[in-house]
């Protein structure tokens, strides 16, 4: 039986954005052809290969996050888009920054560019899960901690080495000292167990006379 738009956008609207596998977990006899012809007609966007939005939900502040977990998982938001959403940069990051233990890899959606860094799976700790709303419905993503973020940044990016280096970082000094644990941040240390990392940790203490 054929699946009309309504039924359609009725189930895969709750998702904010949805891949093949889920259309057809609702509808197993699902003619791929619709998915072309809803695009013509704007009702939705091609993403990349096997996944697709509702052109409103592009309109969502924090849409690029949700693409960004699902487009390529596991992975989180980190490094430098985390640490602008929690003011910490001052920066504005064109680019959506993720982790994964999948090999590094980047896309194109919609004239946004997806980065996603490789980790090693033990280090793939240290995300929580935000809300959003997306058109009266309630969705998740998945974001680093602000401690995990940095760490996170320091890890994978080697040329922070210096006390010259991690200053150009310009880290927001009165959210650094008002919302990092640092507590926290000497547990996840702890995990990583890495001497460099301790190292530019307190280098970055030094810096900001935390």
């Amino acid at each position: 039986m054929p699946v009309s738009y309504l039924d359609f956008r009725e189930k895969l609207y709750p998702q904010g954005i949805f891949s093949i596998i889920q259309v057809r977990l609702y509808f197993p006899d699902f003619n791929s052809d619709n998915l072309l012809f809803w695009q013509k007609k704007g009702y939705i966007l091609r993403l990349r290969k096997g996944w697709y939005c509702f052109r409103e939900v592009t309109q969502v502040p924090e849409f690029s996050f949700l693409v960004a977990n699902n487009l390529y998982a596991p992975s989180y938001i980190s490094h430098q888009e985390a640490l602008l959403f929690y003011g910490l940069i001052p920066e504005h990051i064109v680019d959506s920054t993720s982790v994964t233990t999948k090999k590094t890899e980047s896309f194109n959606v919609l004239d946004k560019i997806y980065k996603y860094y490789s980790i090693h799976p033990r280090f793939f700790f240290g995300y929580v899960l935000k809300n959003m709303a997306v058109n009266g419905w309630t969705r998740s993503f998945m974001i680093a901690e602000r401690e995990k973020a940095i760490l996170d940044l320091l890890y994978l990016f080697d040329f922070y080495k210096t006390e010259e280096d991690l200053a150009e970082i310009r880290f927001n000094e009165s959210v650094l000292e008002k919302d990092i644990d640092w507590q926290k941040m000497d547990e996840y240390l702890g995990r990583f167990n890495i001497k460099i990392l301790e190292k530019k940790v307190r280098l970055i203490r030094k810096i900001h006379q935390l």
